[in-house]
């Protein structure tokens, strides 16, 4: 039964990256042996000369956005899971409703928030009489903002399934001991829930390392490893220097996936 699972990433995953490792040992054309590089040169050009800035950029990005989500997305999480309310399949279906724009998208609505002429400029304008953060959806700020709206229902949904499975029993006990409402969280439910934290930092982290849409539209000042992907292989026809920087950016990724498997201590392996 799971043969045509096994045969759909076979196709669209290995291979792909199987067929990538030639064109990354090759060496470079004509047009860009100007860089003195060799056979294998493409790989020492992404790890160890102008790859390095947009690898960075990327785990630096990728590592901060996912602490914001987790952190940001935890209450929200918590009152869907553990309580009921009015409104509450209102408030997941907002709270989802990135998950049906595509990156360009929220590259878009970052521009009509915080651009020069955005809303938040236009309004603080009106009170203060300056352009407050016109502008600052093409900064460092602008890009984290988006990514993080980008990954709040992943965040959400991701947490939420977890803490749904917390046994009730644990908490009314620990109350009934008299412990309060800190000690409960610290002693009990984040202990209880730390996998869960750690598998959505990793979901939000993989996803934001692939993420390319926003960048295309609001990095102005720096690149990120799929935008330097996209540039050099549309750009400059550089397939070789394109080649080694996905297969970097998918070790990468796979790396971040195992290590943060062995701090869980699960025997589930976790996907981004």
């Amino acid at each position: 039964m799971t043969a045509p699972l096994a045969a759909f990433l076979l196709a669209a995953f290995v291979l792909p990256l199987i067929r990538l490792v030639p064109a990354a040992v090759a060496p470079p054309a004509d047009a860009v042996a100007q860089h003195g590089a060799g056979v294998g040169g493409s790989f020492a050009r992404a790890f160890l000369g102008p790859g390095v800035e947009p690898f960075r950029n990327s785990l630096v990005i990728s590592a901060g956005v996912s602490v914001i989500a987790v952190l940001l997305c935890l209450p929200a999480a918590w009152m869907l899971a553990r309580h009921r309310f009015r409104l509450q399949g209102l408030l997941r279906t907002v709270l989802a409703l990135p998950l049906t724009f595509s990156g360009v998208i929220v590259g878009f609505l970052g521009i009509l928030v915080l651009g020069r002429l955005g809303l938040v400029p236009a309004l603080l304008r009106l009170l203060t009489g300056e352009p407050l953060l016109a502008g600052s959806a093409y900064t460092l700020g602008g890009l984290v903002a988006a990514y993080v709206y980008f990954e709040v229902p992943r965040a959400v949904l991701t947490l939420e399934a977890a803490l749904r499975r917390l046994p009730p029993e644990l908490d009314r006990a620990a109350a009934t001991l008299g412990a309060g409402a800190v000690q409960r969280l610290v002693r009990i439910h984040l202990p209880l829930v730390w996998p869960a934290l750690v598998s959505t930092f990793a979901v939000a982290f993989a996803a934001s390392m692939g993420s390319f849409g926003v960048a295309l539209i609001l990095a102005r000042r720096f690149t990120v490893v799929p935008l330097e992907i996209y540039t050099e292989f549309t750009g400059f026809l550089d397939t070789g220097y394109a080649s080694a920087l996905c297969l970097g950016l998918a070790a990468v990724t796979l790396a971040a996936n195992g290590l943060l498997r062995a701090l869980t201590k699960n025997g589930d392996w976790i996907y981004g």
